[in-house]
């Protein structure tokens, strides 16, 4: 008994220096990314913040949350997000829009900017944002009908089969490679299309 006492003792001691530097880490990564998030409160454009602790999105401007998204799931492959701020490189979808988009990140001071009043219908639900620092955010509706249940297992089985192969080649190359899927919505997938133009901030907060 008393060596069995010892031994759980011996283990605590030793798992509680990692935990307390895992903190650390943590705390300072999140105080780092508060300050990222911080810089781009102080300028009137969109950016978004994509808290995966939390399984929750935010539009915001000026640091106002102009709109929330739940995230129903999300997968990360890759390297870990680092703790600065990144800006939106492009967007890729199968199907663009049919319209020419008005560029609503150039809100010019206006803090009273409204994502509902935005017309969303046209807007893609599944596509890829592109971030810079090798970062891929993959965006996917729902599941909600056949339709969209088949696109899914369609998606799911591709990224499954591509994701370690990307990986292997970024890494061969000493690359960074990131990618995270996430699964909104079909309204707020088309919401951050549509809002979330080149040049854009987003934070990303880890698991």
């Amino acid at each position: 008994m008393m060596r069995l006492q010892f031994i759980l003792l011996f283990m605590t001691l030793i798992a509680s220096p990692a935990s307390a530097g895992e903190d650390k880490e943590r705390y300072i990564r999140e105080n780092r990314l508060l300050e990222e998030e911080l810089t781009l409160a102080r300028q009137p454009d969109i950016y978004f913040v994509f808290n995966l602790k939390e399984k929750m999105a935010y539009i915001k401007a000026r640091g106002i949350h102009l709109r929330e998204l739940q995230l129903n799931d999300f997968h990360c492959w890759g390297s870990p997000v680092s703790g600065n701020g990144y800006r939106l490189r492009k967007k890729s979808t199968f199907f663009k829009p049919g319209r020419q988009m008005v560029n609503p990140g150039e809100s010019k001071g206006k803090d009273n900017f409204k994502i509902e009043a935005l017309e969303l219908a046209d807007m893609p639900s599944r596509y890829t944002l592109v971030l810079d620092g090798g970062v891929r955010i993959l965006i996917r509706p729902l599941t909600e009908g056949i339709v969209s249940g088949i696109g899914n297992i369609f998606h799911t089985s591709i990224q499954f089969f591509i994701r370690p192969i990307a990986m292997l080649w970024h890494a061969l190359r000493g690359k960074p490679y990131t990618a995270i899927d996430i699964v909104l919505d079909k309204n707020d997938a088309r919401a951050v299309y549509w809002s979330f133009s080149e040049g854009s901030g987003a934070i990303i907060y880890p698991p």
